[in-house]
């Protein structure tokens, strides 16, 4: 609070003391606190003092320059007179716009004894000096409930102020006067606040409840239009400014122009008239067709958009009735076959074919044997599977059950009551031989009735061949070797060396064969795909350059050429490559999404380009299926996938396949 020390004129006569106690004129004094309203600014304060005998003194304070707005508080101190008694009585009075006493509004008194007492303070805060509207004239109110401000939030409105045409009491008469007619009123019919846009009618209160002063409607039959209307997208002047869609027509998605959410379409009002939208044709969705069969994966999302008339892009559709996007011989026009797949995308596999399903083969020469490869001849039958421990077996066809043919059993391969582990086989189309190989480079030729075997020596101690083969006419047979070695069994074995490891060999054609495996023999391995080509002899191995498998540890396991165009081979980690007889440049195929498969053995029938691919996820088999358009729907194993590893795939068909693994594990497709 500002201190003002505003004082009465010095009434500092010498008084006689009377005891010596009493306090002298400089020391006998009140110090006033006047707190007033920040806008009671032409009003009147006035402060009277008398001691009983003396004359009183009285000083007035009214504007201008004596309130201050930026510190309400009056400061007043008041000095006994020399001639007065000990009390003073100290009378404050309020006036509004003046300091007459018609004027006066409130007062405070109080009376204060020198006896002994010197300096004091009086403080008033609760002075009846509100004024609101700054006019000087102060509301009724306070303990004397005085004051002739009528409307204190209104500068216009005071006792005497000038009447105007405004339907309010302007000069606190308790009366609302007409005043100067000055005002102009418009009919409202819709009574939107908006007057018609016609001549006013002059008066000063509106001739009617339907009478505004504000005018500019265009339409005074519709509440929704009027000048303080937000302009809608509809085709309609709601502002009255003379313009319809105003907001809407400049900018992205300015009415009228085109737009290609739609076939054909044009940026029209949307239906809630806040903005534009494309209107025009709806467009069909497109699906992908990664088989070009006419039909999209069933469930699956569109991926793009067709309008009417327009031709569809190739690898697309406009439906998705296709149960497998990756099959071209799936879909709702498709023939069942026996296959193990819903051909024709009705829900069921096989049916009315009474096939069979992909099942284990139950069979006391199967159980409990360790089988590491399988191998059928073209026709069906027989069917051998070899394994560990010198196991052996045949189907000779499909009435028959298998025969043993292992190590104690009549007409082993190898020395009477062997144990060597089998590895790989194939079969002779021309004469339905067996041709048997693994362990310390044993390999043998079974007839049915005997087996002719011969031991080629291998470098290693526990080295062994990983894959059999034979090419031409009259077989020429070979053999490939964990020591990356590639064997003619002629009657002089003949030796093709490479670094590293083999595990897988097929031939294509006569004149050439893919030798698969890593450079390496220990960690980090790096995959290898060699070509040997026959011209007069069979030359040295050709490295083939894999995309995409830079920084892969792990070997290839197996290959096979589906036919010159098309070569798969698969291995550690997921790891499938793709290759033809024309180029030496291969590609990477990502595996299908899920856990990591270790893939051990690949086969493809004749004339469909596929790839059905047999690996582990742990100890859990699992079988895949790969086409020129993906990772297609395998057939499956019945009742559920074997927890057991698997090894090898054979197939004559996709009609036809064998499958082994551990613990006496044989599939067959299509098995009763």
């Amino acid at each position: 609070m500002r201190q003002s020390a505003i004082l009465l004129p010095l009434l500092l006569l010498l008084a006689c003391k009377k005891d010596s106690k009493e306090p002298d004129t400089k020391e006998a004094a009140v110090h006033v606190k006047i707190g007033h309203h920040p806008k009671f600014s032409q009003g009147c304060i006035t402060v009277e003092a008398h001691g009983g005998t003396g004359e009183p003194v009285l000083a007035e304070f009214k504007a201008p320059g004596q309130f201050d707005p930026n510190d309400p508080v009056l400061n007043v101190a008041v000095f006994r007179k020399a001639d007065w008694g000990r009390d003073v009585e100290v009378t404050v009075r309020v006036f509004e716009k003046g300091c007459a006493a018609e004027q006066w509004v409130d007062e405070r008194k109080q009376t204060f004894s020198f006896a002994s007492a010197g300096r004091q303070e009086w403080l008033l805060e609760d002075l009846h000096t509100a004024d609101e509207d700054g006019d000087g004239f102060v509301s009724p109110g306070g303990p004397m409930n005085r004051g002739t401000d009528c409307d204190d939030l209104r500068e216009t409105a005071f006792p005497g102020a000038p009447e105007l045409c405004n339907g309010l009491d302007d000069n606190c008469d308790d009366r609302q006067e007409t005043g100067v007619v000055d005002r102009l009123w418009y009919l409202d019919q819709d009574r939107d606040g908006f007057g018609r846009n016609v001549p006013g009618t002059q008066a000063c209160d509106p001739p009617s409840e339907l009478h505004v002063e504000a005018t500019g409607d265009c339409d005074d039959e519709r509440a929704d239009i009027h000048p303080n209307v937000v302009e809608a997208c509809n085709g309609v002047d709601e502002n009255c400014d003379g313009r319809a869609d105003e907001l809407f027509t400049e900018g992205p998605g300015a009415l009228g122009t085109t737009c290609t959410e739609a076939c054909g379409g044009t940026y029209a009002c949307n239906s809630a008239g806040t903005g534009t939208e494309c209107v025009g044709t709806t467009p069909a969705l497109l699906y992908a067709d990664a088989d070009s069969d006419g039909e999209g994966e069933k469930d699956s999302a569109p991926v793009g958009e067709l309008c009417p008339g327009a031709p569809l892009p190739p690898m697309m559709a406009d439906n998705t009735l296709d149960c497998d996007d990756a099959d071209g011989a799936t879909s709702t026009q498709g023939t069942e076959v026996c296959d193990g797949l819903d051909n024709d995308c009705d829900g069921e596999v096989d049916e009315q074919m009474s096939c069979g399903s992909l099942r284990k083969v139950e069979d006391p020469a199967l159980t409990g044997r360790y089988w590491r490869s399988v191998a059928v001849h073209p026709s069906g039958y027989p069917v051998w599977v070899a394994g560990l421990d010198g196991k052996l077996a045949v189907k000779r066809d499909a009435a028959s059950a298998f025969l043993s043919h292992d190590g104690d059993a009549s007409a082993p391969c190898g020395p009477a009551g062997n144990t060597l582990d089998w590895h790989a086989a194939w079969v002779n189309p021309s004469n339905s031989y067996l041709l048997v190989a693994g362990e310390d480079g044993w390999i043998g030729e079974h007839n049915g009735g005997s087996c002719f075997t011969s031991q080629i020596n291998l470098p290693g101690n526990s080295d062994y061949f990983t894959s059999v083969v034979g090419v031409g006419e009259t077989a020429q047979i070979f053999a490939v070797s964990t020591v990356g070695h590639l064997y003619e069994w002629t009657g002089a074995a003949q030796r093709h060396d490479s670094p590293g490891q083999y595990w897988g060999l097929h031939a294509l054609g006569p004149n050439a064969l893919y030798a698969v495996g890593s450079t390496g023999e220990s960690s980090p391995l790096t995959p290898m795909v060699n070509l040997y080509i026959r011209d007069t002899n069979w030359g040295t191995a050709a490295a083939h350059n894999l995309q995409g498998t830079a920084g892969y540890n792990g070997g290839l396991r197996a290959v096979w050429a589906a036919d010159a165009t098309l070569i798969y081979a698969v291995g550690d980690g997921g790891l499938v490559v793709k290759g033809s007889g024309q180029s030496r440049d291969w590609e990477r195929v990502l595996p299908p999404s899920g856990p990591t498969v270790n893939y051990v053995s690949v086969a493809a029938p004749t004339q469909t380009l596929n790839a059905y691919i047999i690996g582990n996820d742990g100890n859990s088999g699992r079988l895949q299926r790969l086409t020129p358009h993906g990772w297609a729907k395998a057939p499956a194993f019945t009742p559920s996938a074997p927890n057991v590893p698997l090894r090898d795939i054979a197939m004559t068909s996709s009609s036809n396949f064998w499958i082994v693994g551990d613990d006496g594990h044989v599939y067959h497709f299509p098995e009763p």
